[in-house]
């Protein structure tokens, strides 16, 4: 297995708990890769995703990546599915506070502005979780909702958690490693 952790529109590899998830993945003799993405404030879905195949140029089905995302993470996320070739596939995703709609910010609208390929994303994306809360400021949990059904996802709900970042205290995330060993 090995691991592709897409950090949040402002933010970077080691904020939040994607700092610790990859050193303790690491630790378990896990291959991580957790890029800070380019331009973070004024974020580019075009350099976004060139990023992650610099990164990865192709996503082998033997090497069993599972991808995590974390806010805007997980629309790029999608969208680099969505990009995949006939050979690609993942062997799981999770997206945590993610959404694939369009929030209302003009910055972050490309990532979303556009209706996903819900069908090839499915294909190339294995088992799927959704992670999110039900008291995120940005996020409505009917969002997550939403996408578990278009993505025939579990749908894991935190209670109390906020947009799941430093700021509701998530600095580690036992929880979601323990879901990454057990995929």
């Amino acid at each position: 297995m090995k691991a592709f952790i897409f950090h949040c529109w402002g933010g970077d590899s080691r904020g939040c708990w994607r700092g610790w998830l990859a050193d303790e993945l690491r630790a378990k003799g896990i291959e991580v890769v957790s890029p800070d993405f380019p331009d973070t404030l004024l974020p580019s879905l075009e350099k976004w995703l060139a990023e992650a195949r610099k990164n990865v140029s192709e996503f082998n089905p033997k090497d069993e990546w599972i991808l995590v995302g974390h806010s805007l993470g997980c629309p790029t996320i999608l969208r680099l599915l969505e990009s995949m070739g006939e050979g690609e596939r993942v062997k799981g995703v999770v997206l945590v506070a993610g959404f694939a709609k369009d929030l209302g910010i003009p910055i972050i609208n490309k990532f979303v502005n556009r209706p996903f390929n819900w069908k090839k994303i499915r294909k190339k994306a294995g088992k799927i979780f959704i992670i999110n809360s039900d008291n995120d400021p940005y996020i409505q949990l009917a969002e997550g909702d939403r996408m578990a059904e278009r993505l025939g996802a579990e749908l894991i709900v935190e209670h109390g958690a906020g947009h799941i970042n430093e700021g509701s205290g998530f600095t580690s995330y036992p929880k979601l490693l323990n879901l990454l060993i057990h995929l």
